[in-house]
């Protein structure tokens, strides 16, 4: 009998355990956070990139992986990856809004179709992670975020473009 209660309590933990993991974060062509710069080119649907290697933010050096031109949401973007120590930790998207013609509302109603209701930038919780959505770590313009699970998803809007930046929370960077 102890032997089945014994075993009984570790399936419990076992599938406790399961139910308590959060889902992985996948953005287009199956990158995940923590793939390094190979891991994403290769998985990265779009031919032409551009490498900006060790672009210092703040306390944080960001080696960037860029795409031109590429279609998110059903609008036409640039896309830039960020790493630090050659793991991807933020995703950043920019949508021009003068040369595209894409507005703000349109990015913020696929963001709350996706992801629910916004709210206020918790520039606490994002810690280091505030230089990826802004080199000088102050966002200006009107500013919106969503946090699903370990990812924290940010809506600034200033003159020109709209940028959607997804950050891993998770990440060792964030609070170093």
């Amino acid at each position: 009998m102890k032997k089945l209660l014994a075993f009984l309590a570790a399936l419990c933990l076992l599938c406790a355990a399961a139910l308590a993991e959060e889902p992985v974060f996948t953005f287009r062509s199956g990158v995940t956070f923590g793939l390094n710069m190979d891991q994403v080119m290769e998985a990265e649907t779009v031919p032409y990139h551009e490498i900006d290697n060790e672009r210092t933010k703040g306390p944080v050096s960001f080696a960037e992986l860029e795409y031109e031109d590429v279609t998110e949401n059903g609008m036409k973007a640039d896309l830039k990856y960020l790493f630090v120590g050659n793991e991807l930790v933020a995703i950043q998207v920019s949508y021009d809004t003068e040369d595209r013609g894409i507005s703000y509302e349109a990015v913020r109603d696929a963001l709350e179709k996706a992801y629910g209701p916004s709210a206020a930038l918790d520039a606490a919780a994002l810690g280091n992670g505030i230089y990826a959505v802004d080199d000088e770590g102050r966002p200006e313009g009107q500013t919106e975020a969503w946090t699903s699970g370990t990812v924290m998803i940010i809506l600034v809007r200033d003159d020109d473009d709209v940028d959607v930046t997804y950050v891993d929370l998770s990440a060792a960077y964030i609070h170093a």
